[in-house]
């Protein structure tokens, strides 16, 4: 048995890099096959991606949407690592370190879960835009020049 989603009217979900949209009544569908699947309430912005784990949360996004190559993963990697040291709880390290696991797998949908409480961390928590590196930055902005393009400079607002 495949993965099954119930869909509210007019939901979007991401398949694949696929946006798709739900009909005017609720559905159901089911995924038979492996497919990278993310419902749009869980797709971050680009202009959302302010905080060090926002951006580290939108770069695995980005990975589990348009694909992976090394560039990608490895920026996602010193992400996790700058976003690492700048915790102050065990329990969201241990959560950091069983995503960045995650993405080393390849399992980005994971790495997602378990990033995602943790957006919700105050600027003060998760490191401070002001903190991150030069070298990151200019690799963060260039992180997000390749993913516009690889999306053909669409936004990913159709699947918000």
């Amino acid at each position: 048995m495949g993965l099954r989603l119930r869909l509210r009217p007019h939901e979007r979900i991401i398949v694949n890099g696929c946006v798709l949209t739900n009909g005017d009544r609720r559905n159901t569908i089911t995924v038979s096959s492996f497919g990278q699947v993310l419902r749009g309430k869980y797709v971050l912005q680009p202009e959302d991606a302010k905080t060090p784990i926002r951006r580290l949360y939108f770069a695995i996004q980005m990975l589990l949407i348009s694909g992976c190559d090394d560039q990608m993963l490895r920026h996602a990697s010193k992400l996790g690592a700058f976003v690492f040291t700048h915790m102050e709880s065990d329990d969201e390290r241990a959560s950091l370190l069983q995503a960045m696991d995650m993405v080393h797998l390849r399992d980005f949908y994971k790495a997602l879960v378990k990033l995602h409480p943790l957006l919700e961390l105050t600027p003060a928590e998760a490191a401070n835009e002001r903190d991150v590196p030069k070298e990151l930055e200019a690799e963060n902005r260039a992180f997000h020049a390749a993913a516009q393009e690889r999306l053909g400079g669409k936004s990913l607002e159709a699947a918000h």
